[in-house]
């Protein structure tokens, strides 16, 4: 296993920005649900349930590069 040294602050910046994203995604998922009950489809209301509860327990899911992260936004 690699170590790898970063700055104290850079590390605080990377966990602060990981919070504001579950949050965001937190409130998304109680946005959509709210809004458009009736028209959430079931099976992706739960790939929604499943990644925030992901993020709360602290998985991750790693991107190379900006067009990963459009795939897999949109493979949900």
């Amino acid at each position: 296993m690699n170590t790898i040294t970063i700055p104290r602050n850079t590390y605080a910046q990377i966990l602060d920005t990981q919070e504001k994203l579950r949050g965001d995604l937190s409130r998304l998922q109680k946005i959509v649900f709210h809004i458009a009950q009736d028209e959430v489809n079931p099976k992706y209301a739960t790939k929604l349930s499943k990644i925030e509860k992901g993020l709360s327990a602290g998985k991750g899911t790693n991107f190379k590069n900006k067009s990963e992260i459009k795939k897999f936004f949109r493979s949900l």
